[in-house]
């Protein structure tokens, strides 16, 4: 039994090492090219309704694609978390000081997790027949957002906000990566089940 436990407890390290090895080095990646639109992933509302710093960081870069042409269009997705109001709003607010037009910004404040805001932005997308997206988001996120993308038909682009706190502080690097590989191995895990339940 010991033996057995041992070698589960090895095989989970390693899966984890592996994860994270794979995480860490997506987050270097910037694939951002012309597309129908920019989708950007909510983060945390700090009170008082102020956009926490990876929120500000990921609409700043996402603003900056907007005006050097890569898209007409943003989706901003993400619901009310502990402070009001929606992450959404927030980034919409942000938009709104940079004078993107409202027209441009289409939001969804429903979302409560990743995999629910890449899904509502794609119904977002499927109604107005838009077919590819730059998903900006922290870089730890990169590769999990773009397998999520994949499965849901996205064709997406990954464009990570480098200037993001969670990648330019080292300690706060290393705990968002580590905490984006177990949530990376859950993803995997629960796709896998449903896959499997789906053929039974």
């Amino acid at each position: 039994m010991f033996f057995l436990f041992m070698l589960l407890f090895v095989a989970l390290l390693g899966g984890l090492t592996y994860t994270y090895h794979l995480v860490d080095k997506r987050a270097t990646l910037d694939e951002a090219r012309p597309a129908d639109v920019i989708i950007v992933l909510g983060s945390a509302v700090w009170p008082g309704g102020r956009p926490s710093p990876s929120l500000r960081a990921r609409m700043r870069h996402a603003i900056s694609l907007y005006k050097a042409g890569y898209a007409e269009h943003f989706i901003l997705t993400g619901g009310e978390g502990r402070w009001p109001p929606a992450e959404a709003e927030v980034m919409r607010n942000l938009a709104e000081e940079e004078r993107i037009p409202q027209e441009a910004l289409f939001l969804d404040e429903s979302a409560e997790n990743t995999f629910s805001s890449m899904k509502n932005a794609k119904a977002i997308m499927d109604e107005r027949g838009w077919k590819s997206a730059i998903v900006v988001s922290d870089p730890f996120h990169m590769l999990r957002v773009s397998i999520m993308a994949e499965d849901l038909g996205i064709e997406a682009y990954c464009s990570p906000a480098f200037d993001s706190p969670t990648y330019t502080i080292p300690r706060l690097r290393r705990f968002y990566t580590l905490r984006e590989s177990i949530a990376l191995l859950w993803y995997w895990t629960h796709r896998a089940f449903q896959v499997v339940r789906s053929e039974t």
